[in-house]
């Protein structure tokens, strides 16, 4: 008999996801002042899955409760993206982006010709706003200016504390994704860090999107 120890086989430490369930393994982390936000790949989905399937790209908040970089996440709390808008943009512009289509789009309506006065904030949501009160024909001036429309602190402040359904809430993504494409947000610089440099990259969040690459 050989003296030879075998290695024990290790047994799988993913989980199973349950009905409802997917999991996903994280490509990205957006962060800014609104927490982090999760970007990545379903690779399995729990029995009797509803309207997501493995190898789909999708966003969700991310936690401290859901540490590491595979995560069993309920349907119901994922964003689709589509396969046309990077990982890292969806990581870096989703959060602010729906913040700033919620002030242009539902709080005001602002349109072709506005004057437009956008409020600093230092949660860095202004250069959302301003970028997309441009793409949609409006003028942004200074505060001193007469203005149709005043984007203000309390507009800020209402449009982070925004809740939506699941269904209104892939429709305002989709939106903002939408304006990826258009190139919406293309002058705003995007910092990219390897999870590695995670300390770094958290003091950088108020100069602008950052985000963290976990490959």
């Amino acid at each position: 008999m050989s003296d030879v120890t075998r290695p024990r086989r290790s047994r799988s430490t993913l989980q199973r996801p349950r009905t409802g369930e997917v999991r996903v393994r994280v490509g990205a982390l957006g962060l800014s002042t609104l927490g982090v936000q999760a970007i990545g790949r379903i690779e399995a989905v729990g029995p009797e899955a509803g309207g997501f399937a493995p190898g789909d790209r999708v966003a969700y908040r991310f936690t401290s409760e859901t540490p590491g970089l595979s995560h069993i996440i309920g349907e119901r709390d994922l964003i689709g993206f589509p396969k046309d808008v990077a990982i890292e943009q969806a990581a870096a512009l989703l959060p602010m982006g729906l913040v700033a289509r919620t002030i242009v789009k539902q709080l005001h309506s602002i349109g072709r010709g506005n004057r437009v006065s956008v409020a600093i904030d230092l949660g860095g949501a202004d250069a959302f706003v301003t970028a997309w009160c441009q793409h949609l024909g409006a003028i942004v001036v200074d505060a001193s200016e007469p203005a149709d429309v005043r984007v203000t602190e309390a507009d800020y402040r209402a449009a982070r504390s925004f809740k939506a359904s699941h269904g209104l809430g892939q429709l305002a993504a989709s939106d903002v994704f939408q304006a990826v494409r258009l190139g919406v947000f293309d002058g705003l610089e995007i910092a990219s860090y390897p999870l590695s440099d995670a300390a770094q990259a958290k003091l950088a969040v108020e100069s602008g999107p950052v985000v963290l690459l976990a490959a």
